[in-house]
């Protein structure tokens, strides 16, 4: 995708604007189309095939599809403004438009790709669910702060460069991906308790981590991404398959979210009830109490809650429970860096989370220093903000607000602020 739309004319950065707008499924009613007027020979037939192919029809969409409503949506929108443009409209974007209504949608639409574009044309794919919240965890989706701390770590690289670093509350991995790629870290370990995010956060390493060995500079977007997530047996089928389902009745029961415009699934499954029970029984991660992997790209600990890539030993998962914090979890890795983004929706989680930054920042390590934590929030409510702000100087937390990052990489809401803090132990 980017190796085919970057350039350095007005039309190659108005596409390239579209395109990554599309691909990171930005809320059609929030996109910005850049200086197009859709009318007159601006946005002629060429270019609007130009924006298909980039877009709808280009291989990376084949690959890493958006939901497939937010594909319609965006066709029907992007038809509309030509139209009410009065422009010529290729036969092409009718075409289109006609074949994407026509798919058929699978209880599959309930998981997604979202990609993210990078400095230098790179990029992370990451499947995620269509819905915010789902399954009693805000972790199966990317959330603004999580892009804004990996759009900070881009240009502090310093920071984490040649040093462990632990991934608080991680969910599907794009802050973690962002710094193994860009930062050269010694050891990264993602950790989250929810085992349907853990799952599929390590399907979303494999996808970035597993799929090239040479340098990202020396790849083209076609090289780096080279097949979907893989499914390797009859247990991630399964595992899949549940979490799908388990996706489509949550749809149907929560249809009310910021993305509803664009999102707007509520799907009932397609399998009887008898068959629909049976799948569960015979499911071997029945309501995924423990931390399963039946991926042979990693090994487990004795206790099965402790994953390393096997190709890529720099690299774990860890299920981190903060209400059942083990202090022989320290013995295992203990970090030098902690990071979070998006950690502090709640009151109720707070407590617990400081709990653990305390325990966590308290190490002295080899070199005789404290750990440092990072912590990106959005500011949904003063309140939350005003109670962990208040949990931390208790604990004898030390913290300061750093600057937000100088450049827009990822296209997310930032009419809510996103505040960063320092975390140091006094």
């Amino acid at each position: 995708m980017a190796a085919c739309v970057s350039g350095s004319s007005l039309e190659d950065k108005l596409l390239w604007e579209t395109v990554t707008q599309f691909f990171e499924m930005v809320p059609i009613r929030k996109m910005k189309w850049g200086n197009y007027t859709f009318e007159g020979s601006e946005l002629g037939p060429e270019a609007q095939k130009k924006v298909l192919s980039a877009t709808i029809t280009s291989p990376l969409c084949e690959k890493y599809p958006p939901s497939l409503t937010y594909q319609r949506n965006f066709v029907k929108h992007f038809l509309h403004k030509l139209e009410s443009c009065e422009s010529e409209v290729c036969d092409e974007v009718y075409e289109v438009y006609s074949d994407i209504l026509n798919q058929k949608e699978e209880e599959d639409d309930t998981l997604c790709y979202k990609t993210y574009t990078l400095p230098s044309s790179n990029t992370v794919s990451l499947q995620e669910s269509v819905h915010l919240v789902t399954q009693g965890t805000t972790g199966l989706s990317t959330w603004q702060a999580a892009q804004n701390l990996a759009e900070w770590s881009i240009e502090n690289s310093e920071v984490f460069q040649n040093k462990k670093i632990l991934e608080l509350g991680c969910g599907l991995g794009l802050t973690g991906i962002v710094i193994c790629k860009y930062c050269q870290p010694t050891h990264f370990c993602f950790t989250d308790c929810h085992p349907q995010v853990l799952y599929l956060l390590s399907k979303n390493i494999e996808l970035n981590m597993l799929q090239n060995n040479q340098s990202e500079t020396d790849n083209t977007q076609e090289d780096i991404h080279l097949s979907p997530i893989n499914i390797n047996n009859k247990n991630d089928e399964k595992i899949m398959r549940k979490i799908r389902r388990q996706l489509s009745l949550s749809a149907d029961n929560n249809t009310s979210n910021d993305m509803t415009d664009i999102i707007e699934i509520c799907l009932s499954p397609s399998t009887p009830p008898s068959e629909e029970s049976e799948i569960m029984q015979k499911d071997p991660v029945e309501d995924f109490a423990d931390f399963e992997l039946y991926s042979k790209s990693w090994k487990k600990d004795s206790e099965s809650k402790i994953a390393t890539l096997k190709k890529n030993d720099k690299i774990s998962i860890a299920k981190l429970d903060w209400e059942c914090f083990d202090d022989s979890f320290l013995k295992w890795f203990c970090p030098e860096v902690i990071i979070a983004a998006d950690v502090v929706y709640d009151t109720t989680v707070i407590p617990s989370l400081v709990l653990v930054l305390k325990k966590l920042l308290s190490i002295t390590l080899e070199n005789g220093e404290k750990p440092v934590a990072y912590v990106a929030s959005t500011v949904r409510l003063e309140d939350t903000r005003d109670q962990f702000l208040f949990t931390l100087g208790v604990q004898d937390l030390h913290f300061e607000s750093l600057m937000a990052p100088n450049d827009d990489i990822f296209h997310y809401d930032r009419a809510v602020p996103i505040e960063l803090l320092k975390i140091t132990a006094m």
